[in-house]
């Protein structure tokens, strides 16, 4: 196998992650999750006691401050894979056009 063969299955190896980890972040089942919400917002709307909403409030932050470090984490891993996959594009350049020189 020589390089260049070797550098385009890591190239289309990192298209196919990217492709199927792109795919899991695809709200598919949106009215069950506009359901589910709808849902919250009525249990929210039935409390009487302004503790139980500050505590239902701090739950909430919570959830959406994890939802933040999950979806940085996953942009961080998307980021490296395209510089990787920017690194191999670029090194198939230049071995094409060494190649195109020599012919």
């Amino acid at each position: 196998m020589t390089i260049k063969s070797i550098l385009t299955l890591i190239s289309l190896g990192l298209l196919i992650y990217l492709l199927v980890d792109s795919l899991r972040h695809i709200d598919i089942a949106v009215t069950k999750n506009d359901s589910l919400l709808n849902e919250k917002k009525a249990d929210v709307d039935r409390l009487q006691s302004i503790d139980t909403v500050k505590l239902v409030a701090k739950q909430n932050l919570d959830i959406i401050r994890q939802n933040a470090k999950r979806n940085s984490e996953i942009a961080t891993r998307r980021f490296w894979v395209v510089a990787i996959l920017a690194i191999v594009q670029i090194v198939l350049l230049t071995y094409y056009r060494i190649d195109r020189s020599k012919a």
